[in-house]
């Protein structure tokens, strides 16, 4: 199970581009048009971009929990909230 420290610390570490969509689409629920009228990409990038973004935080995710917790939650103590900062 993941909990709420460890989303915040994979979506802080992944690239702006990945963490702009996955914000856009899976947290604040816009689809691939809006998205790619947003950002000036096009639904074609805005869905590669959400693929590479989610695979991007399955990993980071899995390391976590591999690894333990403790660098993660230093991580995700500089954005509290994740939308709040994007």
């Amino acid at each position: 199970m993941v909990d709420r420290i460890d989303l915040q610390s994979a979506v802080d570490q992944s690239p702006d581009g990945y963490r702009q969509i996955f914000i856009l689409h899976d947290v604040l629920g816009f689809d691939h048009t809006e998205i790619a009228e947003i950002l000036g990409c096009s639904i074609g990038n805005s869905k590669s971009q959400l693929h590479k973004a989610r695979k991007r935080l399955r990993e980071l995710l899995q390391r976590a929990k591999r690894y333990g917790r403790a660098e993660n939650h230093e991580a995700a103590n500089h954005s509290p909230v994740l939308v709040a900062s994007y």
